[in-house]
């Protein structure tokens, strides 16, 4: 697990980019967000150039912090149709 620290104001909009390996079916998913923050959705960026099974991808989550405070969100990196992860990611906002 990855811990990462960003500072934000309260009521701002912010984005966090994780690698991802969509093209292998690996996508992250939000495991945890507080009461503090909002989830606003995701999209995949694919890279410029063609790609093929195995490359990587840069999945982009959107939140609004809502409340000032140390506020953790923790991501899980998998299969849909499997049960375990093959990451966990934890991210620390802090919003003032």
């Amino acid at each position: 697990m990855t811990d990462d620290t960003i500072t934000v104001a309260v009521d701002q909009d912010f984005k966090i980019p994780l690698k991802s390996i969509g093209t292998a079916g690996y996508i992250w998913k939000i495991e945890s967000v507080p009461d503090g923050i909002r989830a606003l959705g995701s999209e995949i960026q694919n890279p410029p150039v063609a790609t093929k099974p195995g490359d990587a991808t840069t999945q982009v989550f959107r939140f609004r912090a809502l409340e000032a405070g140390e506020h953790i969100i923790t991501f899980a990196l998998a299969r849909p149709w499997e049960n375990k992860a093959i990451e966990t990611r934890s991210l620390v906002v802090k919003a003032g």
